[in-house]
């Protein structure tokens, strides 16, 4: 495995501004077979969470019962995220990857065949959601720290871009798909579409062949996740913005998605005012992705912070009477805010972080989003019966900007600038690109385990 130079026609440099080079990763092959198996990975995540809920609620018709399945597969995940992250450093990463969606096309299966055939209870689903949890928090880590092995260095922000831009598309057609199927088959058809993506990213990452990283150094688990720690809290911007993501993702969010509807249906014309709105953020963070495609921040933190500012402001915006038409535009302004916000934070973190333990530390960044989030769903609604709903909304808007402005203060934020030996795509020479070997002086490895 190496680094050479493209052979043949050099790529056209940056400097073109032409959307062949903004998508030059794609021209690379062992980045396009891993984009292309985890963009139907992503379909398949946004068609799971309509299906299951519809699942439940032809079964039990109880927003109790929907509350708890969704609830089995959040704490393991939260639980277990952790762990995967030092697993995720410790072995193959693209191995850990296959096991993590050979489970979730297995539990995915399990679920369908169950709802198909009219078996399916609460407590199966429940159960089944926390095992897809689990294989989450292990995939996860293991796929944030995937990327750099993929892709030139040169390439690393445009390929995170790309990735950004799979997601925030499905995140817009996949409810659709899923709505669909759901209307003319039935719940568990549109889960076993699921079971399939799972299925399809587990071929392309069987084929896949990422240049090779230096495993963490083996030691104890506890030493092991402590040196994760480290890693962060040896960096005061890292930890910085993390908080920041724990206070979006416990305060904000829920903020926006439990109080927003509530709004949508007072104030104004209810599901379809609230459809609306939801859409407008998905436009936004599709054309947010396609913008970070050009992104190269000097100061990359300090932008991060900026961002999430613009990410911040969504309950302000919903909450506070404004027209229909201000409120969508504004939301896709935040939608593409939060998006480039999260492609230059994944790009900034494979460059400053050292290979052997990105995936401990991006597992400390998804435990920080993910560890409020039943605590803020939980006591958002109470919260908002005592002080009001606008007063709420607008509340939850300003400490998440409080906490983004003082990050963008912070010495280590704008003193951390992107170092110009990663330009290299704006100068005029080719661009390295990464080549796997052909497959006869390669020959596939044995099937992955954890063991």
């Amino acid at each position: 495995m190496s680094i050479a130079p493209t052979s043949g026609t050099p790529e056209p440099p940056a400097q073109a501004a032409g959307w062949r080079a903004r998508f030059g990763p794609l021209s690379e092959p062992v980045f396009r077979r891993y984009w292309l198996g985890q963009a139907v990975s992503h379909f398949g995540d946004r068609i799971a969470p309509v299906a299951l809920a519809f699942a439940v609620l032809e079964i039990s018709g109880s927003a109790t019962d929907l509350g708890l399945v969704v609830a089995a597969g959040t704490v393991p995940l939260a639980v277990l995220l952790l762990v995967g992250g030092v697993w995720a450093d410790r072995l193959d990463r693209r191995r850990v990857m296959l096991v993590a969606d050979a489970v979730r096309a297995v539990v995915q299966g399990v679920a369908a065949v169950l709802l198909l055939t009219g078996e399916a209870q609460i407590w199966q689903l429940a159960v089944l959601a926390a095992m897809a949890g689990a294989a989450q928090a292990f995939f996860e880590p293991a796929g944030t720290g995937m990327v750099p092995q993929v892709v030139s260095p040169a390439r690393l922000g445009q390929a995170n871009a790309l990735v950004g831009l799979s997601h925030n598309a499905a995140m817009i057609v996949a409810p659709l798909v899923a709505g669909a199927l759901v209307a003319a088959a039935s719940p568990g058809a549109a889960i076993a579409v699921d079971a399939a993506t799972f299925v399809v990213s587990a071929a392309f990452l069987w084929r896949l062949r990422p240049r090779p990283s230096e495993p963490s150094e083996r030691s104890t688990f506890v030493t092991e996740l402590v040196g994760g720690f480290r890693e962060v809290t040896s960096r005061s911007w890292l930890g910085a913005m993390i908080i920041g993501f724990t206070v979006y993702h416990a305060i904000v969010l829920p903020a926006l998605l439990v109080l927003g509807p509530v709004v949508s249906e007072r104030r104004y014309e209810g599901a379809t005012t609230w459809a609306v709105i939801t859409s407008a953020f998905g436009v936004g963070a599709v054309l947010g992705a396609l913008a970070a495609l050009k992104a190269r921040p000097r100061r990359p933190i300090v932008w991060c912070s900026v961002l999430l500012v613009g990410g911040s402001v969504q309950p302000l915006i919903v909450g506070t009477w404004l027209p229909l038409a201000a409120m969508a535009g504004l939301i896709a302004i935040s939608g593409a805010s939060i998006s480039v916000l999260f492609v230059i934070w994944d790009t900034t973190l494979a460059r400053e972080i050292p290979p052997q333990a990105l995936s401990r530390v991006s597992s400390f960044d998804f435990f920080g989003s993910v560890v409020g989030m039943p605590l803020g769903f939980a006591v958002i609604g109470p919260v908002s019966d005592w002080l009001g709903l606008t007063e709420t909304m607008v509340i939850a808007s300003a400490i998440g900007v409080a906490w983004a402005l003082v990050t963008a203060a912070l010495p280590s934020v704008r003193g951390l600038r992107e170092d110009p030996a990663s330009r290299t795509t704006r100068t005029g020479e080719p661009v390295p690109t990464y080549h796997a070997p052909h497959p006869p002086t390669d020959p596939s490895p044995a099937p992955p385990t954890l063991a």
